[in-house]
């Protein structure tokens, strides 16, 4: 089962709530939630980066070469 982004930044404000009321020691929980959301966006801004760049054009496109 893969979870969504949204799930998971939901579960860092959760663990980010757990590690204010109930002590540093679950740390490493908010830690695994926070590593795992910017590494989805991370990868979602790369996709999104290279889908909007211009593409090059195709060979047809091409002015032709004068020799």
């Amino acid at each position: 089962m893969s979870l969504s982004i949204q799930d998971l930044e939901e579960g860092r404000r959760i663990a980010a709530l757990v590690v204010r009321y109930c002590g540093e020691k679950y740390f490493p929980l908010f830690d695994r939630f926070d590593r795992e959301v910017q590494k989805r966006r991370s990868a979602k801004d790369r996709i999104e980066a290279a889908l909007s760049r211009p593409t090059p054009e195709t060979p047809s496109e091409r002015p032709p070469l004068d020799f």
